[in-house]
């Protein structure tokens, strides 16, 4: 599906393949250290082969890998974001984001969670979690965008997020209507909803 940024330009959003392996290697070598650190909770230079197989050759049921590209330059990642379900509790599964560090803000992290939920509630996945470095407002706000009441468990360096799902799907395509709609707007869609903190 293409989707609009506030910027007014648009990506495609569609599943990862394992035909993307040398591209998410690329990506991954274009992250600045900080973006990266985010996304891995520590150092990660380069991806492993191993890794590169695991983020790429998924099955799309119990893993889920969605990338985003742009239209005129399909061979070029612009973000990625997945899920994985939980084997001892198959109606849950942990989510993660990664945008390219020049696309950050402009609405490409919301439209991939909104994605990965809309996904997550067609697969029977009904509440979606993610662990991230304390001070990561940002990757919070993702799971604010899923659209259920969420939980954060703040640890020391590391949070915990937790966020329930609605139980309908579709709507992807609704921001990418309202984006087209209101070019240019920078809040989000999706309602946000409040925050319940765990000590």
């Amino acid at each position: 599906m293409f989707v609009p940024l506030h910027d007014g330009s648009r990506v495609l959003v569609r599943p990862i393949a394992a035909e993307d392996a040398p591209l998410l290697r690329r990506f991954h070598q274009r992250l600045s250290p900080e973006t990266v650190r985010d996304r891995f909770l520590s150092a990660k230079p380069r991806l492993s082969s191993s890794d590169v197989r695991y983020l790429t050759d998924v099955d799309q049921h119990g893993h889920v890998a969605l990338v985003a590209v742009d239209p005129e330059r399909p061979e070029r990642l612009l973000a990625v974001a997945r899920w994985v379900r939980d084997p001892a509790h198959p109606e849950a599964a942990e989510a993660a984001f990664v945008v390219a560090d020049h696309l950050q803000g402009l609405g490409l992290g919301s439209a991939l969670a909104i994605a990965l939920a809309d996904r997550a509630v067609e697969e029977g996945v009904t509440s979606l979690s993610g662990s991230m470095l304390a001070g990561n407002v940002a990757s919070e706000g993702l799971f604010r965008r899923m659209g259920g009441e969420v939980e954060v468990l703040r640890d020391g360096v590391t949070n915990e997020v937790l966020t329930s799902l609605p139980a309908h799907t579709g709507r992807l395509a609704l921001l990418a209507h309202n984006r087209r709609m209101r070019p240019g707007r920078r809040t989000p869609v999706a309602p946000v909803v409040p925050v319940r903190l765990v000590a």
